[in-house]
């Protein structure tokens, strides 16, 4: 049985605690949260502790593992306490706000020998995972062209932060964030971006469409935008033109990512001399997938295989690399 604690009593949180819940070998024995009547909210609705410190969470608890779901800029303070401390840390997208911060925090993960993995979770997502699995066993062939899209309302919770654009960076970091990772998880790394986009009321640039290529020669465009009104419902969506096959899948839900009880979804497959494929993927919870994965990886003493951490350097730089495109509206080489 694996203890473990929240950091952060946000949206996010209670996905991953519903996540802890449903496994038989964890346990969620804290929140942690500087807001103590959220903490306590949280505490009395998931049945365990809360803090309001971390600090003091340490003092009192030896946890097997952290789940981060703090906002962005606090990543990197928080992950290296944890690393001090010899807890394993699931840490919530975007990884950090800039790459010399996510470069401190992967040292400090290293240097502690701690096992460390960023919540992708569009890697364990109902409907990406078939793609991804076609993509590496062939099925899809040479990838001409991707396009992946990812449109709702404005994701305000009350938070004061996501939208501010040194903390939070809008539908770029938050959003973007989402697809450049699969992207480069399905196509290898990225060799340059192209990002056209316009800044909205917050300061953030929080609609943008970024034109990505790879080093080996696949290209793809992404879409990003919390500017759709009132009403439009949380959208995905995933195009891809290859030798061997077309492939679209279509995801949407209700007004946030987290209203999932009545999506549409549905992955269609285009082949030559053969009927389209029309599948429904299975769904399942994608936060308990990702769980108990992180979870195999503690038993196992490994470093996540599915989400690398030089991977996660890698989409930082990319969405960083994008973010300054938009400002100067040229096309930046990630080096």
């Amino acid at each position: 049985m694996k203890n473990i604690v929240i950091i952060g009593a946000g949206m996010i949180s209670k996905s991953h605690a519903a996540a802890i819940k449903s496994n038989p070998n964890a346990k969620l024995c804290a929140i942690v949260d500087i807001n103590e009547s959220a903490a306590k909210k949280f505490a009395i609705e998931y049945e365990c502790d809360y803090f309001t410190s971390v600090e003091d969470m340490f003092e009192s608890l030896k946890p097997d593992a952290a789940i981060i779901c703090l906002p962005t800029f606090l990543h990197e303070k928080y992950v290296i306490l944890c690393a001090q401390h010899k807890v394993n840390v699931l840490c919530e997208k975007p990884v950090e706000m800039t790459v010399e911060a996510t470069e401190n925090m992967l040292d400090a993960v290293k240097k502690s020998g701690i096992i460390f993995m960023v919540a992708q979770v569009v890697r364990f997502w109902p409907g990406y995972v078939e793609i991804k699995e076609m993509a590496d066993s062939g099925q899809l062939g040479d990838i001409y062209m991707a396009y992946a899209s990812r449109c709702s309302v404005m994701q305000i919770w009350g938070n004061t932060w996501l939208c501010d654009p040194e903390k939070g960076a809008g539908a770029i970091q938050d959003m973007h964030v989402h697809d450049i990772d699969y992207l480069r998880y399905l196509c290898g790394e990225i060799d340059t971006v192209y990002c056209l986009a316009n800044k909205d009321y917050t300061g953030c640039y929080n609609h943008a469409m970024s034109s990505l290529t790879f080093k080996n020669g696949q290209k793809a465009v992404a879409e990003a935008a919390f500017t759709m009104k009132e009403g439009y419902p949380f959208t995905m969506l995933l195009k891809i033109a290859a030798t061997k096959a077309t492939v679209e899948f279509h995801y949407r839900a209700g007004y946030s990512i987290g209203d999932r009880d009545e999506i549409d979804t549905e992955l269609r497959i285009y082949r030559e001399g053969i009927q389209p494929e029309i599948i429904k993927p299975k769904q399942y919870d994608p936060y308990t997938k990702q769980f108990e994965y992180f979870l195999s990886c503690l038993e196992n003493n490994e470093q996540p295989k599915i989400v690398p951490h030089e991977q996660n350097l890698d989409v930082i730089k990319a969405v960083c690399a994008i973010r300054e495109s938009a400002e100067i509206n040229k096309v930046i080489v990630i080096k």
